[in-house]
């Protein structure tokens, strides 16, 4: 069967399925838009946590500036990935619950790279204080942990 033809069929199948669907199918497409988010986004992330793990690699031998930028970045498209997903509207229960612990978790780990960052620039690409670096490292797998709550929900919601 020529794909032309098979578009032809397809479609209006699709639009009386939906249709048939009602009221579920919309509610399925609000959690797949938080989904379809999320995807578009994790290829950033990735290449972000790799640039901060070099970052990091690289700065004991005196280069903070990778590591500078490498946050930088990262805390940029965390709180990109938010401000995306706070216009995206989650229509189950679970899908409320996964947002709003996904949104909390990219806040937190934001936030302690923000420190981090900080921490770094106040030393000059010196030792940044243990204490400094325990609670930012603290404070990331709070981040972590709702965040991968989150996303443990979404993918069931």
């Amino acid at each position: 069967m020529a794909r032309s033809v098979l578009r032809r069929w397809v479609l209006p199948a699709v639009i009386v399925g939906a249709a048939l669907a009602g009221p579920v199918a919309a509610a399925q497409a609000s959690n797949n838009d938080i989904r379809a988010t999320l995807d578009a986004y994790a290829p950033k992330i990735v290449n972000d946590e790799t640039a901060v793990g070099k970052g990091l690699s690289e700065y004991p031998k005196g280069k903070p500036k990778p590591l500078e930028r490498a946050l930088k970045q990262e805390v940029s498209t965390l709180h990109a990935l938010k401000a995306a997903l706070r216009h995206e509207t989650a229509s189950s229960t679970k899908g409320r619950k996964a947002k709003k612990e996904i949104v909390t978790g990219l806040g937190l780990i934001a936030g302690a790279y923000t420190s981090l960052r900080a921490d770094i620039l106040a030393v000059h690409g010196g030792a940044v204080p243990v204490a400094q670096v325990d609670a930012a490292v603290a404070q990331d797998k709070k981040g972590r942990t709702k965040l991968k709550a989150g996303l443990r929900l979404i993918k069931t919601a």
